[in-house]
């Protein structure tokens, strides 16, 4: 991978196959690890920066590839202080935002960037980035770069539906899953996102180690399922032991069924072992 010294960005070409066989990895625990694990930088000029087709480029912070404020656009932008990614999140768009929300929320999402890098590939002999607009780490699947529409009437522009098509190719020889979502994708069904915006504006609520010891506690001697009332009594005061379970689910310690009204009488269940809940206070 190219290294422009001195630049604010580090360029990685992209292999012309993946050296797993096609197999998905699920290592990675973190955006900056995924990144990592794709190699140490070449030379420009070297064979594996020639024979590839496309480049990588990332910041060496992690921080997102560009600025939401460019003064170029007249859009929606905002910034989503997200204790999942310990981070501040740039977005464009109230659609992005909900993808924000939903990954915040989301236990079996690890960690989440939004605009860490951009593709670089020649498209029809022209020179051609793509932006993802957000790279989302999960517990049980690869990596995947996520692209967020309003509708998919886009695709119906034969020369971006071939952009996304060439992305889609070069996720997939790293290693990654590569796909769009819209915003009907992210609002329905209604009863669940009601329940992620709540859990999402409960996420900076603190809690310490004896809160967790006192919901696993619970937990583990229900022996399963356990009704999310329980739970915040667990908790101290109900509505601040309410508080407190939903920043848990943000820090993935608990699992609250999301497919009802949040209630009482929801299901909760733990996402790890409870040494490894310990793990998530922060």
């Amino acid at each position: 991978m190219p290294i422009q010294h001195g630049a604010p960005v580090a360029q990685r070409p992209l292999p012309h196959a993946l050296g797993t066989g096609g197999a998905p990895y699920y290592g990675p625990k973190t955006v900056q690890q995924a990144i990592s694990e794709l190699g140490s930088p070449k030379a420009p000029g070297s064979w594996d920066a020639i024979n590839s087709i496309g480049t990588l480029v990332v910041t060496p912070d992690g921080r997102p590839i560009r600025s939401a404020i460019t003064g170029r656009r007249v859009i929606v932008t905002g910034s989503y202080a997200s204790r999942k990614a310990r981070r501040t999140q740039p977005h464009e768009s109230m659609n992005e935002l909900a993808l924000f929300h939903e990954s915040e929320v989301d236990v079996d999402v690890l960690d989440y960037r939004a605009q860490p890098f951009r593709f670089e590939f020649l498209l029809d002999g022209r020179r051609t980035a793509y932006i993802a607009d957000c790279f989302r780490i999960l517990s049980n699947a690869p990596p995947e770069v996520v692209e967020v529409k309003s509708d998919y009437r886009h695709l119906r522009d034969p020369a971006y539906a071939e952009k996304l098509r060439l992305v889609g190719e070069m996720c997939r020889r790293l290693g990654w899953r590569f796909r769009t979502v819209t915003k009907e994708q992210l609002l329905e069904p209604k009863v669940r996102r009601a329940n992620i915006q709540l859990i999402q504006s409960r996420r900076l609520v603190h809690f310490d180690t004896t809160d967790v010891y006192a919901a696993t506690n619970v937990l583990e001697s229900a022996g399963g399922p356990t009704p999310l009332g329980a739970v915040c009594s667990a908790l101290g005061d109900p509505r601040l032991g309410m508080s407190r379970a939903m920043a848990m689910m943000v820090a993935r310690i608990l699992r609250i069924d999301l497919s009802k009204p949040l209630s009482p009488a929801s299901w909760v269940t733990l996402v790890n072992t409870p040494r490894a809940s310990l793990r998530e206070v922060r």
